[in-house]
């Protein structure tokens, strides 16, 4: 999460709208998360299966005996909260866009409570305080030595944590390379954790289980790829200048490294399940107060 509140005309929130859109076309659902592909062939048809199959492997770590107050930190376009409603649990959204807000009040039919803020400047409305603090792929956009005293502050005494996200493993990479995923550093993690003096009551490494996700979009990429390239091989030679002005334009708009990333992207396979799991570790962890 960043500081400042997205703008509805930011490209940042023109993409995310755009793909909110593509997820919801393709799967029937708001999620962006990545998917537990467990038994399933990796394809675009399986991954509403896989981003359900996640959301079921994170609800199995919620408390079972009671209904719960809980706080959806970064919680996305409300399909996680939708969920969490239909299971009779109270939930308090914060998201730092327009754009996810609006998608949040209309998954939700506003029967969440959504706060238009950051993680950081979100404050308890009468000294609410919850039984989960949820970060499902919201952590790694939180400063670190920010994002565990916070949530711990806005438990009540038997409230937990529930942490799914993407963590550097301990293996360094070189400049400006970057593999994909992301997040913070695992090591630092479990020392922040002493810290604040929480307990790990359970975690789970999922890498495994979620790095097709990466193949999948590798896989997208390539098809578009694939598609350019035809598109291009096709109508070049009968439109040359048209390709030509195309060419100077697109050469003004991206620098030298751009279109390099972009070719890549489109093109190679160097983003993969392989590389992600060797940089990354995919973590579950629920923590709670230590007493």
């Amino acid at each position: 999460m960043k500081k400042k509140l997205a703008n509805n005309d930011t490209s940042q929130a023109v993409g995310l709208d755009i793909a909110l859109e593509l997820a919801s076309f393709i799967t029937g659902k708001s999620n962006m998360h990545y998917g537990i592909w467990d038994n399933l062939e990796i394809n675009l048809g399986n991954l509403g299966i896989a981003q359900d199959a996640y959301t079921e492997k994170v609800f199995s770590y919620l408390p079972k005996s009671k209904t719960l107050n809980i706080l959806d930190i970064g919680g996305g376009a409300g399909e996680t909260a939708r969920k969490l409603l239909e299971l009779g649990h109270q939930v308090t959204i914060v998201v730092p866009s327009p754009v996810l807000a609006l998608h949040s009040r209309n998954n939700t039919q506003n029967k969440a409570n959504i706060k238009l803020c950051t993680f950081e400047e979100y404050h308890l409305d009468n000294n609410e305080l919850f039984d989960l603090c949820l970060f499902s792929e919201s952590f790694q956009y939180i400063p670190l030595n920010e994002a565990l005293k916070k949530a711990k502050s806005l438990l009540n005494s038997n409230g937990q944590i529930i942490i799914s996200d993407c963590f550097r493993s301990s293996i360094s990479f070189k400049r400006p390379y970057r593999p994909p995923g992301g997040g913070h550093s695992l090591q630092k993690m479990y020392k922040e954790i002493l810290l604040n003096k929480l307990e790990v009551v359970n975690e789970e490494d999922i890498t495994k289980s979620v790095s097709a996700s990466i193949d999948l979009e590798q896989k997208f990429y390539n098809t578009l790829g694939t598609i350019i390239k035809r598109v291009i091989q096709t109508y070049s030679n009968r439109h040359k200048f048209i390709f030509t002005i195309m060419k100077i334009i697109y050469n003004l708009l991206l620098s030298n490294k751009k279109r390099i990333g972009l070719k890549d992207r489109l093109f190679k396979t160097s983003r993969n399940s392989e590389v992600f799991e060797l940089y990354n570790n995919y973590m579950i962890f629920v923590l709670k107060k230590n007493i």
